[in-house]
């Protein structure tokens, strides 16, 4: 960029610096500058926003795919460390920022440390829950009361081994900051219980109040209310400080990522998708309903009259047994499909509050306070994507599972977006020249990877 001066410009705090630190123009004392600044106002930043690439295929990672799986059986599961590696450093160097990829650099064994703790807990708990079920029960509550400890380890050991252009990150959360943070959002969710307790216990007549029918009649329609608010409540305790912690506790380098996406945020994310989620289930309750009064309907009209012997039935009557059943039947058939279509509600739900929450996350996000990203997915074609690959998984018994995750992907990382204050190149040479050794060495050290 030349105009009337050479390199990049920023302003800050109404001072147009240089990169070299210099002060260019301060616009609080020399007014008559202030029309030219807002003509050259492309000076400020003339470096496109970064679009994330995904150059991962379908048929490429169907083959590391198929060959993780037969290794990983033939060896009674050691393989899957290496699998995870080397599913992760294919995902990793197929994803491109500015023309260049990032990477992994796991240690297969120190993930195998972890997948053979995990093992061996799984173990314990299956023989003591047939021989010892209290020691099983305080074996899970242990396994529960460590789930932080272990959080963080994993998130350490992870963006420890993860790398773009060199420039590894990292995590720097407590497991102090992480059990607190866990303990307060319990606390609130039981006191979310207690309130839907007493719901309960009201509708189900456990709770002996005197109601009139109007009363009565506004508290059936206020429970799924009450209800729906209080689970998107409890919902949005555990997803924000969830993602609130690893995001603001993570670093590109020495470069702080921070996010200010504010509770209430969460809130409404949450409360839209169970929402919808609830709709979509209430709709197919009255279905369900429908096809049982139909059915029960039929049934009562066949009775046989009261004295009437069997011997006495004639065709007629064998023919309307005959259609009874086999209403019976499609009752049975279409109850079962109503079952599989909640079962893809719950998992939309899932898809669609997931995208919900990344775009919310990543669109508050900032990069050393000034370099931010856009998240554009659409949580409805998110869905979308979820459901098809869930209904050509079951179809494929399973063969589409590695170009599902490939769709799913591509899908996710073609809507990210990084929008730098200057040029990427200058971001990383920046971080590079303050990054202290860590590395490889800080992962191995840690030597636990569960995959959280």
């Amino acid at each position: 960029m030349r105009k009337w001066f050479r390199g990049t410009a920023f302003l800050v705090n109404n001072t147009l610096i240089h990169e070299d630190r210099t002060t260019l123009l301060n616009l609080s004392t020399r007014q008559s500058y202030l029309d030219f600044y807002l003509t050259q106002k492309s000076m400020l930043n003339t470096y496109p926003p970064g679009k994330f690439i995904f150059h991962g295929a379908g048929r490429e990672y169907f083959k590391i795919w198929l060959v993780n799986l037969v290794l990983t059986i033939a060896t009674l599961g050691i393989y899957a460390a290496w699998a995870k590696v080397r599913t992760r450093k294919y995902f990793y160097q197929s994803t491109e920022l500015n023309g260049n990829r990032f990477d992994y650099h796991g240690d297969p064994k120190a993930i195998l440390k972890g997948n053979l703790l995990v093992a061996g807990i799984a173990l314990t708990y299956i023989v003591s829950s047939v021989y010892s079920p209290g020691f099983a029960s305080l074996l899970l509550l242990t396994v529960m009361c460590l789930m932080p400890f272990f959080l963080v380890m994993s998130l350490r050991f992870h963006l420890a081994n993860s790398s773009y252009r060199g420039l590894r990150f990292q995590f720097n959360g407590s497991t102090k900051t992480a059990y607190s943070k866990l303990a307060l959002a319990i606390l609130i969710s039981l006191g979310c219980f207690v309130v839907l307790g007493m719901v309960y216990g009201i509708g189900s007549g456990f709770v002996d109040l005197e109601f009139n029918t109007v009363v009565s009649s506004l508290l059936v329609i206020a429970m799924p209310l009450v209800l729906m608010v209080c689970i998107s409540f409890i919902f949005a305790i555990f997803i924000s400080g969830l993602r609130l912690f690893v995001m603001n506790h993570s670093k590109f380098g020495n470069a702080d990522l921070k996010c200010d996406a504010q509770f209430r945020n969460f809130s409404k994310a949450t409360l839209k998708s169970i929402s919808l989620a609830g709709l979509a289930l209430f709709l197919l309750a009255i279905a369900a309903f429908a096809i049982n009064m139909s059915v029960f309907t039929d049934l009562l009209d066949f009775s046989l009259p009261i004295g009437e012997e069997p011997s006495m039935l004639d065709d007629e009557a064998s023919q309307e047994q005959a259609q009874v059943a086999m209403q019976a039947m499609a009752m049975l058939s279409s109850l079962g499909i109503i079952a599989i279509l909640a079962y893809l509600v719950l998992f939309a739900f899932g898809a669609y509050l997931k995208t919900a929450i990344d775009n919310l996350v990543w669109n508050n996000t900032t990069l050393s306070n000034r370099h931010q990203f856009k998240s554009t997915a659409s949580p409805i074609a998110a869905t979308w994507i979820h459901i098809s690959n869930i209904l050509l998984i079951v179809c494929t018994i399973g063969l589409f599972l590695p170009f599902a995750k490939i769709r799913s992907t591509r899908y996710r990382i073609s809507h990210m977006t990084f929008v730098p204050v200057g040029s990427i190149d200058e971001i990383v040479r920046e971080e590079q020249g303050k990054q202290k050794a860590f590395g490889d060495s800080m992962g191995d050290a840690l030597g636990l990877e569960l995959g959280i």
